[in-house]
């Protein structure tokens, strides 16, 4: 249908909607400030213009790419339009078994993408989910080039552009929330680089008009003040191919109101932020992620792209898992084997990560995305994607129904079901994989083309001189270390192609028709700028090797180049609930293989312990019990390595190195995206180390590495911190009879102290066995009392406690005797007897108050 861009409705001048008819600019900023057509012939000369006068050309959907336009900060890589990347290989083979999957039927399946949806129209749903489902499948849909999926989209599509006010708003009469019209403006400029949809640009401008005079009286808040991110990327997304200056003001209006997710990243926030939950919330991370280096294209400022690194780093530290993410179900978690990874989280960070590489031009990025993708993704669904799971776990023996412990505890969400877990996830899921593969590919500004992410793909794009360029990635990658290009043209072509050498790399090697290039450095970007001509290969080689990564309580997880490998366990799929669409059953998965054991390494070279094993490739390599490729090496059973009392998840890995009086035999370890029951992290076969005497924590160095911590914690004035309901430990402070010295910091609503004795902590508040001494400021009481995995009071005594205050408290423990003295007292204030528990390890503990902790110390006696 034709638009008509005079329409009354739309305030706008003549001269800017013939722009936006135009829908793009072909203008770069370069290095001396002129700017110079994207694909336009080296040296060739254009007249310095201002945004008001900029040059505007037709926009060519699915070969254009548009770079930023002044006062824009230049990127290193320029976003290709949606179509621009096709899936080859394993990766189409994904995209196929989602649209025969989940996506495909999700409005069969999935009760918010029903006819009904507000989105459409009617009555139904009118949040998130319609559109966090319409996002993935845009993407999906114009990947594949699919006449079905497309013609889903329009479904949804054209009731949301009819949808327009006269001011600009649009969307369900009954929800005026921000939040969600932040995924529709996302998805539309998908639609439009996918579509040529002239209607497109001047259904956001007005909306962003609108927007621009409602915000200071009517400021984002709760999920929009937090995602705000996203918005601002679709902003400058659009001031890019319109040039309207108020975009601008938009953007900034944006960043005023959101939360100060810079601040947050830099200064390690998340669990500090008053009592906010938003910026604890392991979705609205992830997708924040982008937020700061995004603004960073308007600010200038290199403290907005600082943020990205700080934030990552902070939450891997604090909260990390081998498999290339934080811990959060739902909010932050805290180091652990057992805490759970929402699927939200995974494809919202892959998409800031994506997004950031653009920007920050980091190949460290690339790394980190390939571990996302090709680990946490595929280990999140069933492998004919029909079913996922909410919260994704490193150990995991029983993929069953019931609550654990979680902060956000559904009791469903480990068990593969179309729905797992709270209802957004399986809206949401869809954007992963077709996200990856359109990001796979970028455009530089040289006119070029750059490879991010190394995924079986073709790619065409407008390339220096006008032409196009058609480049074919023929690969196995990861399960393989060799990538193969050709590049496809209709004459000879002088352009930039740069490709993205791995960090974990030693030894990359390029080759261009057979010819090797020079040496490339490893966490860089290589750039082979040369005439290409018709049917050019290159072949890059990018050998790996096995990496033995240390983890909770001295474990060890097993890299080789971007895949985590785990213990293939043999699984067991029953289904327990039926659905209206055969084949979309919700299960839940055990296994009678044996997991608990430890990996016997050469203590000198880990690597050399393992040997690699080649298979035959099928069509999906992440098929549970047909992985193309596998790692051997020996283990032992270790009979003390159990699942916890609830058959429900296993105890984390007990300390290593550990004893093993059992017999070795091999272990196959396989792709940890290929199994929904796994084991990742791994103790290791030794001698254990000599009891300790004395021990002390003043939490400087890596401290991470020495904790266990479930439910998070963070460092503040040389203080751990622990939000509520969390408890660290101290995985080698082992102790029989001993003295314990802590100094503990409590607020004024509840209690928080040390714990001891203790054995088999778990998720959940009262999930361990041991001994618990709290103080409380708000009850002026000090407690004792022991958790046989639900708590046991035994005595509360009357003290006056100051909240915010240091208190030392002081445990003695001689057999069944336990003495407590809390600051200077000369007489202990508890005094009791109990022998459940005579030996564990120490640690720290906050129940229904936030703590802090400093110096901790303890001998034995």
């Amino acid at each position: 249908m034709k638009h008509d861009f005079s329409d009354s409705n739309a305030p706008l001048p003549r001269r800017r909607l013939l722009q936006l008819t135009a829908m793009g600019a072909l203008a770069i900023a370069t290095s001396n400030g002129s700017r110079q057509a994207f694909g336009a012939a080296p040296g060739a000369e254009e007249t310095q213009t201002s945004p008001e006068n900029m040059p505007i050309a037709p926009h060519e959907f699915g070969l254009r790419a548009v770079p930023p336009r002044r006062p824009l900060a230049p990127s290193p890589f320029i976003a290709l339009p949606l179509g621009s990347v096709k899936a080859r290989g394993w990766l189409l083979h994904q995209l196929e078994l989602q649209r025969d999957g989940l996506t495909g039927h999700a409005e069969e399946v999935l009760p918010a993408t029903a006819p009904n949806s507000a989105w459409k129209g009617g009555d139904g749903e009118d949040w998130e989910k319609g559109p966090y489902y319409l996002k993935g499948l845009i993407s999906l849909a114009y990947t594949l080039d699919d006449a079905n999926l497309k013609d889903k989209v329009k479904a949804w599509v054209e009731p949301i552009l009819a949808s327009v006010r006269e001011d600009g708003f649009f969307g369900p009469k009954k929800n005026d929330d921000w939040w969600p019209r932040m995924v529709v403006t996302y998805l539309l400029r998908d639609y439009a680089e996918a579509t040529g949809d002239a209607r497109i640009a001047p259904f956001l401008t007005n909306y962003y008009r609108h927007m621009s005079a409602a915000l200071p009286t009517r400021p984002l808040d709760s999920w929009g003040r937090a995602r705000a991110g996203d918005e601002i990327d679709t902003v400058l997304w659009l001031y890019n191919r319109t040039g309207d200056d108020f975009l601008l003001s938009l953007a900034d209006l944006l960043e005023q109101q959101a939360y100060p997710w810079r601040q947050i990243f830099t200064e390690n926030l998340f669990l500090d932020f008053n009592d906010d939950f938003h910026p604890t919330h392991n979705v609205n991370v992830p997708q924040a992620l982008k937020m700061p280096v995004v603004y960073s294209q308007r600010s200038g400022k290199g403290e907005d792209k600082a943020a990205y690194r700080a934030g990552v780093t902070h939450l891997m530290q604090d909260h990390g898992t081998p498999f290339g993410i934080n811990t959060g179900a739902e909010r932050l978690s805290g180091r652990s084997s057992v805490e759970g990874v929402e699927l939200c989280s995974i494809v919202e960070h892959m998409l800031s990560t994506e997004t950031a590489m653009r920007i920050l031009g980091e190949a460290r990025l690339g790394d980190e995305l390939e571990t996302l993708a090709f680990n946490a993704l595929p280990a999140a669904f069933s492998k004919d994607f029909r079913q996922h799971v909410y919260y994704t776990i490193s150990n995991n023996v029983a993929a069953v129904r019931g609550s654990v412990g979680y902060t956000d505890d559904h009791g469903d969400d480990r068990a593969p079901a179309p729905r797992s877990g709270f209802p957004c996830c399986c809206y949401n899921l869809h954007m992963g994989w077709p996200k990856l593969a359109q990001n796979a590919w970028a455009a530089t500004p040289a006119g070029g083309l750059a490879v991010l992410a190394y995924v079986p793909s073709q790619v065409s794009a407008i390339v220096v001189g006008e032409q196009t360029a058609t480049l074919v990635c023929d690969t196995n990658y990861p399960f393989e270390d060799t990538i193969r290009l050709s590049v496809k043209l209709a004459q000879v072509a002088k352009f930039p192609l740069q490709l993205r050498i791995p960090a974990w790399c030693k030894n990359p090697q390029i080759k261009v028709n057979g010819s090797v290039q020079p040496k490339a450095a490893p966490g860089t970007f290589a750039t082979l700028d040369r005439i290409w001509k018709n049917d050019d290969r290159v072949e890059i080689t990018f050998p790996m090797s096995v990496e033995v990564v240390r983890g909770i309580n001295d474990s060890v997880s097993v890299r080789r180049g971007p895949l985590v490998y785990a213990l293939g366990l043999k699984e067991n799929w029953a289904a327990v609930e039926k659905n209206k669409v055969e084949g979309f059953e919700s299960y839940e998965v055990t296994t009678d293989s044996p997991w608990n054991f430890g990996l016997v390494l050469d203590a000198a070279n880990p690597a050399d312990s393992f040997q690699v094993v080649s298979k035959k490739a099928g069509a999906n390599p992440f098929e549970t019990g047909n992985a193309p490729i596998a790692l051997r090496v020996q283990g032992k059973r270790l009979d003390g390595w159990t699942i916890r009392f609830d058959g429900r998840l296993p105890h984390e890995p007990p300390l290593s190195p550990i004893a093993s009086i059992s017999p070795g035999q091999a272990l196959e370890l396989v792709p940890f995206g290929s199994q929904m029951l796994r084991i990742s992290e791994f103790p290791v076969i030794g001698t254990p180390p000599a009891p300790l005497v004395t021990w002390s924590e003043d939490f400087t160095g890596d401290y991470s590495q020495r904790w266990l911590v479930h439910r998070g914690s963070f460092m503040r004035d040389g203080q751990l911190r622990l939000p509520k309901a969390a408890k660290g430990i101290a995985s080698r402070a082992v102790f029989a009879d001993f003295v314990y010295d802590a100094d503990v910091v409590v607020g004024d609503n509840g209690d928080a102290g040390i714990i001891f004795r203790v054995s088999n902590a778990s998720v959940g508040t009262d999930h361990y066995l041991g001994y618990y001494v709290g103080i409380n400021a708000e009850a002026n009481v000090v407690t004792f009392g022991k958790s046989n995995n639900t708590w046991l009071p035994a005595a509360y005594k009357p003290k006056s406690i100051e909240a915010g205050h240091t208190h030392h408290l002081r445990v003695e423990a001689r057999g069944p005797q336990i003495r407590v003295w809390v600051d200077d007292m000369e007489t202990p204030i508890i005094e009791a007897r109990d022998d459940t528990f005579t030996s564990g390890t120490l640690g720290i503990r906050s129940y229904s108050n936030k703590a802090a902790f400093g110096k901790l110390s303890a001998r034995a006696i």
